[in-house]
């Protein structure tokens, strides 16, 4: 193993995907000499590696997929300031860090400083979803949520799988995942707003230790969350967070959630959605649009995963967005 280095931009090349599969000792050189990953892969002695890896990574998350029959081990190589969170689906991780020991199974998630680590440890037939997301991204979600604190909380270093909150935890990781490639490929412009609230979901209901006390929550008054609406609403077709909502209202994003809900009875996401699909709307049965393609106008509102566009358009107005614009061509 090469002993650790400071290359910390070496170690973060956005991907819009990768996938790697190793199944020799050769192969898992070339993987060590070749990666842009800040670890490097081992075995044990005697035993013949079979490690799979698929994700993607942006300038500030990575989340993919392990499955090992062989088990390995992992060394940093460089020094990267990042956090990794890990919910496993089969089999156990250890990892060795300069603070102590922690073991995550399939009933514990795990998440872990880098810079704590010195070795990972997974066991043969192991199984994972995975994330790591740069201290300085997490720090700015922080800050944005509680209105301007950018010290990161003393998260425990496993939390229980079975709460709601983790439960939601996971979900959002894989529906990120799966919505990264195309991302990358198609310019999903919800992408950046879905990534910014698994942030937050992770600052929310990761388990801080023991006799550390949370950050209370600010208010928000009507004035500034009639902003926050009128902003969504005239940018609706450009890429949202709700980090710049909050800014261009006033507001922390933590008052702007609760504002949402409280007056709403709906998330943001949820809310943006449904004006985008208003719009959608709109445009599918305007004379004016006719000649445009579906895929197209949906594009436009940000809606690249077309089967599921046209399932959340049906269950809104009762029908397919073709049927709505042959509905809409008669009646003109």
């Amino acid at each position: 193993m090469t002993a650790r280095t400071s290359n910390r931009q070496a170690a973060w090349v956005p991907q819009s995907e990768f996938a790697a599969r190793i199944a020799s000792a050769r192969q898992l050189q070339t993987f060590n000499d070749l990666s842009s990953f800040a670890i490097n892969f081992d075995v044990l002695r005697s035993v013949k590696p079979d490690i799979e890896m698929a994700g993607n990574k942006s300038s500030t998350l990575c989340l993919w997929e392990t499955r090992s029959s062989s088990g390995f081990i992992t060394k940093p190589r460089v020094a990267v300031d990042i956090l990794t969170v890990r919910f496993i689906a089969n089999g156990h991780i250890i990892y060795r860090n300069q603070s102590g020991k922690t073991q995550g199974t399939p009933k514990y998630a795990t998440l872990v400083d880098f810079e704590d680590v010195s070795e990972i440890q997974a066991s043969p037939a192991f199984s994972a979803i995975n994330g790591t997301i740069t201290l300085e991204a997490l720090s700015a979600a922080n800050a944005a949520l509680t209105g301007g604190q950018p010290a990161l909380p003393a998260f425990a270093p496993i939390a229980d799988v079975a709460t709601p909150g983790m439960i939601a935890l996971f979900l959002m990781m894989r529906q990120v995942q799966r919505r990264g490639q195309e991302a990358g490929r198609g310019g999903d412009i919800a992408f950046p707003l879905v990534q910014e609230i698994l942030s937050y979901q992770l600052l929310s209901v990761w388990p801080r230790r023991a006799g550390v006390a949370t950050a209370a929550t600010t208010d928000a008054t009507a004035s500034r969350f009639t902003i926050a609406l009128d902003f969504i609403e005239a940018n609706l077709s450009q890429p949202l967070t709700l980090s710049l909502i909050a800014a261009a209202a006033g507001l922390s994003v933590r008052s702007l959630q609760s504002q949402f809900r409280n007056r709403t009875g709906q998330t943001a996401i949820a809310f943006i959605t449904e004006r985008r699909l208003a719009h959608t709307h709109e445009d599918l049965t305007s004379a004016s649009a006719a000649a445009v393609p579906i895929a197209e106008i949906a594009r436009r509102w940000g809606f690249v995963h077309m089967s599921d566009f046209g399932q959340r358009y049906k269950r809104v107005y009762g029908r397919t967005p073709s049927q709505a614009r042959r509905e809409a061509g008669r009646r003109g």
